[in-house]
């Protein structure tokens, strides 16, 4: 068993299982979202698990106005306050999974385009950072899918690499599916001393309830949809599935967390996101065709 000394000190033991997030997540936990929702899809089961709440702080990082989105800009139009309903919709699902409102930050930041503004996303995250002082600092997979997410993990690394603040680095998992790769699911490419797995049978039902709560997400909110950003399938798997985690060692970044196949990876990562847009927008302007043909 090996473990590693994180910035306060304390050893984060990484090559056994935990069943109890609580066993290894004690103290003040920040989770940073690009996006409301994604800390629920994520994380909403070791929310519901942890018992210190008031220790629990969210950052949402965008303004919530680019999902859902319209599939033909000149004739669908998004309502005006769908980023002020999305902040509301984020409070209900905390209220839900114990966390108080006093304890959510909302950066409102412009969805799609953070990766244009890191300067002055570093210096948001670092004057919130430093005021909770949080032990852990949970933030989205380093091989994410969305650009946003990515820039949230690319500036708080560096953040962590300029010792601008210190805590210990805990990577979340919202996009994980690629159908390109032969596995289908990135985590299991990742070297598996570096992985945590929580099951969250016992408070699966509460993180549905706090799902539930994101209708522009969950529904079909405008008439001009075709599908919602997140299907009834979806949420139940994202229930239904342990929750997992990855420590984060400075000596390992990059692909030297991944076993094998890192080429083919790193290809995947590149293309699929490209391909997806692509077959989202195609189905949905099809549907719509059809749909006006009809």
């Amino acid at each position: 068993m090996t473990g590693q000394t994180d910035a306060n000190s304390r050893v984060v033991e990484t090559h056994f299982k935990v069943t109890n997030p609580n066993e290894l997540f004690r103290g003040t936990i920040l989770i940073i979202a690009p996006h409301m929702d994604d800390e629920t899809l994520a994380c909403g089961g070791i929310i519901a698990k942890l018992p210190q709440k008031e220790q629990i702080h969210i950052i949402y990082a965008t303004d919530g106005m680019k999902s859902p989105s319209p599939i033909f800009p000149r004739r669908d139009t998004i309502s005006p306050d769908l980023g002020e309903l999305r902040v509301k919709e984020s409070k209900s699902a905390m209220r839900l999974l114990g966390v108080p409102d006093e304890n959510l930050h909302f950066l409102r930041m412009p969805e799609a385009k953070i990766r244009e503004k890191k300067i002055a996303l570093l210096e948001k995250l670092s004057k919130i950072i430093n005021d909770i002082k949080p032990d852990f600092i949970f933030i989205p997979f380093r091989y994410d899918r969305h650009q946003d997410h990515l820039a949230i993990n690319d500036v708080v690394i560096k953040g962590l690499t300029q010792r601008l603040f210190k805590a210990q680095i805990v990577e979340y998992f919202v996009y994980y599916r690629w159908k390109l790769l032969p596995l289908q699911d990135i985590r299991k490419y990742i070297k598996t001393q570096f992985l945590i797995k929580f099951s969250i049978d016992d408070v699966a039902a509460q993180k549905r309830k706090a799902l539930d709560c994101y209708k522009s997400q969950t529904t079909l909110f405008y008439p001009w949809q075709t599908r919602a950003i997140l299907n009834s399938a979806l949420l139940d798997e994202e229930c239904q599935n342990p929750e997992y985690f990855l420590i984060y060692e400075p000596s390992y970044s990059g692909a030297a967390i991944f076993k094998h196949s890192i080429i083919w990876i790193k290809i995947v990562h590149y293309i699929e996101p490209f391909l997806q847009r692509w077959k989202y927008f195609t189905q949905a302007r099809l549907k719509r065709a059809l749909k006006n043909y009809a």
